[in-house]
């Protein structure tokens, strides 16, 4: 997914271009008639065009919209800054948009802020291998090194990212607020992609995800942000994973949201589908999955209902077909079928007694549909 990051940045940006396209937005008339058309100097208009100095982007966006060019014919020849010191970052002015922006984006949204005055970016995390991912990703983006610091205190790595131009993209692009956090909605273009939804769920749990041992198993994802949460469960529902959220107020002056994962079919969707990269949660919630060894009875009936649907209609069919006590498979068909999940639909005699063949019935087929994906 492409955008424009001109539009996410403020017009006192200085925009440096190479010689051929600074001559071609200044293409049709000369010095004297621009400085008219601009109500702007000769003197520093004529250094624009010299590119004695970086122009600004109010004054670019103007030579702009009425240039014979296209944001194609600048694509990785613009370099922008915002401050006086540091350097320019050679960056657009399209970025292509895919799951590791929105898995950086979440992971700062979720355990970061951006400095109230754009200065930088910083992340906070116990995980030294998602500091490392923060770190690879902004260096891929052509930030120099120097600009990023890193810190270890305390058994607690900060990673320090210093670029104004990439703080206005976060906060433009994600919605990622500058000084103190409030509400954070997650952007529509991510709830609505799969790709990008769930990298915006691994990105929360890796960041304010813990896991629970004792007692009843579960894991939670915990915010100040009630619109994070509920976005977050909105995109667990679409992926047929179920959870509750809780508000916390006792001993606070600020409400704490929480996401609950309960029951072992849910967690292993979870991490079947949101893929953690938390080093420690990621082997913790592999743990309960693996010493869980009750099959869910929820997951039973479905593989009989499959069973069906293969053509193996018998009870004696179902429980070969399945590698399963005869005994079990009919415990569940009674109940299957008083349930209404399936029906007999044909009694057959022999010398032995009789038996029914079953069928699904409209009730079972939503049963099997309900563990599919919203976004299947």
């Amino acid at each position: 997914m492409k955008f424009n990051i001109l539009q996410y940045l403020p017009e006192k940006t200085k925009v440096k271009l190479p010689k051929n396209l600074v001559e071609l937005l200044f293409n049709g008339k000369n010095l004297t008639q621009w400085s008219k058309y601009l109500d702007i100097s000769m003197k520093n208009l004529s250094r624009y065009r010299n590119r004695s100095r970086s122009m600004p982007l109010k004054l670019f966006n103007k030579l702009f919209k009425i240039s014979n060019l296209n944001l194609n014919n600048l694509q990785n020849k613009i370099e922008l800054k915002l401050n006086n010191t540091g350097k320019f970052l050679n960056i657009g002015p399209t970025i292509n948009i895919d799951k590791n922006w929105i898995y950086v984006s979440e992971l700062i949204k979720g355990d970061s802020h951006i400095n109230h005055n754009f200065w930088n970016i910083s992340f906070t995390n116990k995980d030294k291998g998602l500091v490392d991912i923060i770190k690879n990703f902004f260096i891929s983006l052509g930030l120099d090194k120097k600009r990023i610091s890193l810190y270890n205190k305390k058994r607690v790595y900060i990673i320090i990212i210093r670029s104004s131009i990439l703080a206005h993209i976060f906060n433009g692009i994600f919605g990622i607020p500058s000084g103190k956090k409030e509400e954070t909605p997650i952007k529509e273009f991510i709830l609505n992609k799969q790709e990008f939804a769930i990298a915006a769920v691994r990105a929360a749990f890796d960041a304010e995800g813990s896991i629970t041992f004792t007692g009843s198993r579960r894991i939670s994802i915990s915010s100040n942000s009630k619109i994070w949460v509920d976005n977050l469960q909105e995109i667990l529902v679409k992926l047929k994973i179920k959870s509750r959220v809780f508000k916390e107020t006792k001993n606070r002056k600020t409400p704490i949201y929480r996401l609950f994962i309960y029951h072992i079919i849910n967690l292993k969707k979870f991490n079947d589908i949101i893929q953690p990269l938390h080093k420690k949660r990621k082997e913790k919630l592999k743990e309960i999955i693996k010493n869980f060894k009750k099959k869910p009875t929820r997951v039973f009936h479905k593989d009989v209902l499959l069973s069906i649907q293969e053509g193996n209609q018998k009870r004696r069919e179902i429980a070969d077909y399945l590698n399963k006590d005869i005994k079990l498979i009919g415990n569940h068909i009674s109940w299957m079928n008083k349930n209404q999940l399936i029906e007999p639909f044909e009694k057959i005699y022999t010398n032995r007694g009789s038996f029914f063949k079953y069928r699904i019935t409209s009730k079972g087929k939503r049963y099997l549909e309900d563990s599919v994906s919203f976004f299947n």
